[in-house]
């Protein structure tokens, strides 16, 4: 059985209403000492999937900063597949999967293994940080 990147951030979705409550409204989940984590719709990604953005911010200088961001196609069923990720803090911002000038898909195979990896990891922390518990109080 493969293990989802985000079981966790799909939960908190699925108890907020599903995908279609989010295209309305974006999910933030305040549980201090963490930075808040905002999951919003974002639009259609290069394959035509939902888009879904997952983020903890904080603030520095007045700016509101991500760290990090993943964006994801989101399938009805099956597993999210990363398209960038940002780290505000770093600089850092990588598209995994794109379309490119002419239209064409293209995807950096080794980045979406990496965005992958540490989604679950991440996923895994937001779990055992008690984010979940968090999501209707």
């Amino acid at each position: 059985m493969k293990v989802e990147a985000m079981e966790t951030v799909r939960e908190i979705i699925d108890r907020k209403g599903g995908l279609e409550a989010l295209k309305s409204s974006h999910i933030k989940v305040i549980n201090p000492p963490y930075m808040p984590l905002v999951v919003e719709y974002v639009g259609q990604g290069p394959r035509g999937l939902p888009l879904v953005s997952v983020a903890h911010y904080f603030e520095q200088n007045g700016d509101m900063m991500r760290d990090p961001e993943i964006v994801f196609e989101v399938p009805a069923r099956g597993t999210w597949e990363p398209v960038s990720i940002q780290q505000d803090p770093l600089g850092s911002h990588q598209e995994a999967v794109f379309r490119d000038d002419a239209g064409r898909l293209m995807a950096r195979p080794g980045l979406v293994r990496s965005i992958k990896a540490f989604a679950r990891m991440w996923d895994r922390n937001l779990k055992a940080q008690g984010f979940l518990e968090e999501v209707g109080k």
